[in-house]
């Protein structure tokens, strides 16, 4: 499936070996924004400011207690160190701080 979705989007005029991958949707199906307290072990998916999920990492509707900082409106800024972002698979979470490894500049 995956290599479906790089011949469909490369760009053959482009100089670069690599193939681009316009439309993740094949790749990211099943795959549910969320977070989690690396603590606790606690996780809770991504909702959008209705309840819905989102399609995004959405800072509304998390638990309180996850709550660093909100601005003078009220809108959370950030979240307590210990949470952090992922996706949720009927298998678990997976971080995407440990998932992504981006090659390092010479």
């Amino acid at each position: 499936m995956l290599q479906t979705a790089v011949n469909q989007n490369s760009r053959p005029t482009d100089n670069s070996s690599t193939p681009v991958i316009n439309d993740l949707k094949p790749v990211m199906k099943g795959l549910y924004p969320a977070f989690r307290d690396s603590e606790t072990g606690e996780v809770h998916l991504s909702l959008d400011q209705d309840g819905t999920l989102a399609l995004d990492h959405s800072f509304f509707n998390l638990p309180q207690h996850w709550i660093g900082e909100r601005n003078n409106t009220g809108e959370v800024m950030t979240l307590i160190p210990t949470v952090e972002a992922g996706y949720w698979r009927p298998c678990g979470f997976i971080a995407i701080a440990k998932q992504i490894l981006l090659p390092l500049d010479s």
